[in-house]
């Protein structure tokens, strides 16, 4: 199920962001802009996704963006459409993991408010500026057939989760589809981060996962891509869950 179109990927830079900016390349995107606070990687990625894109005259960008900052959004938001004239699919990949183990009594404040504001707060803003472009745009047509001791990042998704919830029903009636993806284990920089601050979390993970390892980037981004894809056409406002069925063993 190929897409055309413009992409926008938020935390294209590395890790589940990068995969999916590069699938949206090899997928048939017309043009995919990499969006990361950091420009160098953002740059490394949209360069490369020119070796593996699939239509003619392909386009990319890659342009520095800080989610804490509606500015910034808002100038990102204004170079695409500058650029590209219109935007089709936005990804927000955005995120950050905790720094320090924290209980609900021993919760840091700081980091608490850092988290939210990235893994909430961040998508919050994302959105509100992506959502006021693309509402009005014609719709592109596509051919087809049809974990503990982290109740700070722990809140920070759920709080991310009832926005994308709350922005899906209140565009429900206008052609645009909200939904999110929620992995289990993924072997990007920041789970490797957190393996070196705890290696017991390499073994919990083998462990504990029913394939015995943590998710590739693009397993996680072809799920992305699916939601953007003409065969998701009647999914809108969900929470798509790829940890290869280990939320199912709890009830």
């Amino acid at each position: 199920m190929d897409v055309n179109g413009v992409a926008l990927i938020v935390g294209a830079g590395s890790g589940i962001g990068r995969e999916t900016a590069l699938m949206f390349a090899e997928r048939g995107a017309r043009a995919v802009v990499f969006a990361d606070c950091d420009i160098r990687t953002a740059s490394e990625a949209s360069k490369k996704s020119k070796s593996v894109a699939t239509v003619a005259n392909y386009q990319t960008a890659a342009i520095a963006v800080d989610v804490q900052d509606r500015a910034s959004i808002k100038a990102m938001i204004e170079e695409v459409i500058k650029r590209f004239t219109r935007l089709d699919y936005a990804v927000n990949s955005v995120g950050i993991g905790r720094k320090t183990q924290a209980d609900t009594m021993s919760v840091d404040e700081s980091e608490y408010d850092l988290l939210h504001d990235v893994n909430a707060k961040g998508i919050l803003r994302c959105l509100q500026e992506e959502i006021a472009v693309m509402k009005d745009q014609e719709p592109v047509y596509v051919e087809g057939r049809n974990g503990p001791n982290s109740v700070t990042y722990t809140v920070s998704k759920s709080a991310a989760r009832a926005i994308i919830k709350c922005a899906a029903v209140e565009n429900r009636n206008s052609g645009l589809r909200i939904n999110e993806v929620c992995p289990g284990y993924t072997d990007t920089p920041m789970l490797q981060r957190a393996i070196e601050r705890q290696p017991g979390i390499s073994d919990m993970i083998k462990k504990g996962m029913p394939l015995s390892r943590a998710a590739k980037p693009e397993e996680i981004a072809s799920t992305v891509h699916f939601l953007a894809s003409p065969g998701a056409s009647f999914i809108n406002g969900q929470s798509v869950i790829v940890d290869s069925g280990v939320s199912t063993t709890i009830v």
